[in-house]
């Protein structure tokens, strides 16, 4: 027979909170011991009740999650903390992560995935949503392709102004009145930097200009 887990919860939407209880009332082995609208009334909620995993959302009036996360980490340094939020992007995961939550999961995926991932943090692991997971991956494989990409110190100073000019969304005629020069020169410094970048298309460029700081 599994272990009985207890959660404390953590939403300011009650109509959520009513369909994750119900989901939840198909294991026996999770229950909701208390509940909590922002992240004051977890903090109170956390100091009453013991508990093998907190579960809480990240936008909550009067407190969010993160500030309550930190809170309860002062007091209770080893809890078991499942971030359950709609927030998909890098910053709210790694400030999460960061901040010491075990686990990331999206609303979106809460009935796929709220058991495992509350069964995973009570056995002292981490979970994250396969779709945060990928999403961080994608991340990490665009940050080595920027790393590889040639360096700016193959450009001369006149291609990395023009490179500038053009990632700014200046066409060829008005890169040579900035920098008064032809317009045949400037296509020649285009062609030239291309060549060197193996950059072809106009958004190639304003990307690699990004990554170097350019704009």
């Amino acid at each position: 027979m599994e272990q009985q887990l207890d959660i404390i919860l953590a939403d300011d939407h009650e109509i959520f909170r009513e369909g994750l209880k119900s989901l939840i009332g198909k294991d026996s082995a999770i229950q909701i011991v208390a509940e909590a609208r922002d992240g004051e009334e977890l903090i109170d909620a956390v100091r009453a009740k013991p508990c093998d995993v907190i579960v809480t959302d990240l936008s909550m009036p009067n407190m969010d999650g993160l500030s309550a996360i930190r809170n309860i980490l002062k007091f209770r340094s080893r809890a078991r903390i499942l971030v359950l939020t709609m927030l998909k992007d890098h910053e709210h995961f790694r400030h999460a992560m960061n901040s010491g939550a075990s686990g990331y999961i999206l609303k979106d995926d809460a009935y796929d995935q709220f058991v495992l991932a509350v069964k995973t943090l009570a056995k002292g692991k981490k979970y994250v949503s396969p779709s945060v997971s990928q999403m961080e991956t994608d991340r990490y494989l665009r940050a080595m392709d920027d790393t590889d990409a040639p360096s700016l110190n193959i450009l001369t100073k006149r291609e990395q102004e023009i490179l500038r000019l053009v990632a700014a969304g200046l066409a060829n005629k008005n890169i040579a009145n900035e920098l008064n020069i032809s317009v045949r020169t400037v296509e020649t410094h285009r062609n030239n930097l291309t060549n060197k970048l193996g950059i072809k298309a106009t958004a190639g460029l304003v990307k690699y200009a990004m990554t170097k700081g350019l704009v």
